[in-house]
């Protein structure tokens, strides 16, 4: 993947900052309340921004609420950031924050001794 440009990282920044709030303040869709954005990565151009999220509710219902919403965060984002063109949002499921709770629990698994069930007391 290339690296992006310092004004690229700066624009998916905003728009990472802006949606988050939106999906705080705004956004009525009980579907989108388990969400959180996790990246941004914005293209050359700016016509293209791929948002990554994670979500501790049921995916498919996820995706359909950001299919729906998705307008809306573009309407917002052209007026609060006072975009000439606003990106087109493109929402992607963040599978590294999914492997990092994964890799999390199984280290959390480690501290315990084996053989050892969680109703024994020393």
């Amino acid at each position: 993947m290339k690296e992006q440009s310092i004004r690229a990282k700066r624009m998916s920044s905003l728009i990472r900052s802006e949606i988050a709030r939106l999906l705080i303040v705004e956004a009525g869709d009980p579907r989108l309340q388990s969400l959180g954005i996790t990246d941004v990565v914005v293209t050359g151009d700016f016509k293209q921004a791929r948002v990554f999220y994670e979500t501790h509710g049921n995916v498919k219902e996820v995706e359909r609420g950001l299919k729906r919403a998705t307008p809306f965060f573009r309407k917002k984002l052209g007026e609060a950031l006072n975009l000439r063109y606003v990106p087109e949002l493109e929402f992607e499921l963040d599978h590294q924050a999914e492997n990092l709770h994964r890799l999390m629990d199984i280290m959390g698994n480690m501290d315990k001794p084996s053989g050892e069930s969680p109703g024994d007391g020393a």
